[in-house]
């Protein structure tokens, strides 16, 4: 019990009754201890809400980004008309589309039951709006209208439009098929990956370093 109660004043008063150096000591450790707890509260508060806003900002824009390719453009309309019976040969075939299309990678052919081309130029394309010419001197018979274009978010698309010239049967499949460029692969998921990617690595960058930043120094 003295020894105690000589510690005791040793630590809370020194010579003329001014608190020692011993009583500023306890006093600061004392204050630090009563702080550390709310600080690593408050920093996993503020990561808590940078992560929910990284979250949202990359779901808006995954939204953003991949809303369009959901919805490609479509074909709206077409001359001549699907199972259209005509008397007479068209001189082009002109395709119309839902929005405005690519210049790269359009591809048309007219073709008839033995395979042969029958259109007679590269198409024009004026916004949404595609024609090719055909080549004079088309007999009656059944053809298809194969086409293939690059839609606005960057997606092909493609389909076929029978048709008939006289008394023929719209000709229903053909062999050939228009080449297209490219394999027909969207940009838009490798845009959203990569900025879901930088988010999260941004994330994890501030996570290490307010961890650094609350680690309390080592006493020897």
């Amino acid at each position: 019990m003295q020894g105690r109660r000589a510690v005791r004043g040793l630590l809370v008063a020194g010579a003329g009754g001014k608190p020692t150096q011993a009583v500023h000591s306890v006093r600061w450790q004392a204050g630090v201890m009563s702080a550390a707890p709310s600080r690593p509260a408050s920093i996993r508060s503020a990561l808590s809400r940078i992560m929910a806003a990284s979250v949202g900002i990359a779901a808006l824009l995954t939204l953003g980004f991949a809303s369009p390719a959901f919805a490609h453009d479509e074909l709206i309309g077409s001359t001549p008309s699907p199972d259209e019976q005509l008397s007479t040969a068209p001189a082009s075939v002109v395709l119309t589309y839902s929005a405005a299309i690519m210049h790269e990678g359009a591809e048309v052919i007219v073709v008839d039951a033995a395979g042969k081309d029958w259109t007679d130029g590269a198409p024009a394309i004026d916004t949404n709006t595609l024609t090719v010419p055909l080549a004079a001197g088309m007999p009656d018979a059944g053809y298809l209208v194969e086409w293939r274009v690059v839609s606005s978010d960057g997606h092909p698309i493609s389909g076929t439009i029978p048709f008939a010239v006289g008394q023929a049967t719209p000709l229903r499949s053909s062999q050939a098929t228009p080449d297209a460029a490219g394999d027909g692969v969207s940009v838009v998921p490798l845009v959203v990956g990569g900025i879901v990617v930088l988010v999260v690595v941004v994330v994890v960058v501030a996570v290490v370093t307010a961890r650094r930043r609350t680690t309390p120094p080592t006493r020897d």
